[in-house]
């Protein structure tokens, strides 16, 4: 993309309402100038996507905006715990990062992946709601027989 590369998205999910559901994804995250304020354009008023911004922001910060994770899908299921997350600090001078600084990178992240599941779950309760269901059948004109099939 204008002469770098980009990863295609790598989510999965498995719901809903049942033990193992979640979401999970394999990502590479480095530090972006402007990202709080962009995911605050994005979805204003998204509260808990605006904390988990900030968190990595605040952990970014303290390490000088030098730390690097990569979180890979891991196992036959699909949550926020399926995902091995690796952090480091890339610093030209071999510092080490913060004492606490992997630990609010990998909770940010697994945040990230139960704020999607729930994105996704409420699509699917709106998809599934009665009123979408009937608006369905009535705009694609759907006859049914006695029996519940769908008429051809």
């Amino acid at each position: 993309m204008g002469g770098g590369t980009r990863q295609d998205p790598c989510i999965w999910f498995r719901g809903f309402w049942s033990q193992g559901d979640g979401a999970c994804f394999e990502t590479f995250y480095a530090y972006r100038k402007g990202a709080p304020r962009l995911i605050r354009e994005y979805a204003p008023q998204d509260t808990e996507l605006h904390r988990i911004a900030d968190a990595l922001q605040a952990v970014q910060r303290r390490n000088f905006y030098q730390l690097r994770a990569e979180a890979a899908h891991r196992g036959h299921y699909y949550h926020e715990y399926c995902m091995a997350i690796s952090v480091e600090r890339d610093s030209p001078s071999w510092q080490d990062m913060t004492a606490d600084a992997e630990e609010v990178v990998i909770e940010a992240l697994r945040d990230l992946a139960r704020w999607l599941y729930r994105q996704l779950e409420r699509e699917f309760d709106y998809l599934s709601s009665d009123d979408v269901v009937d608006e369905t059948i009535i705009t694609n004109g759907y006859i049914f027989t006695e029996a519940g099939q769908r008429f051809e």
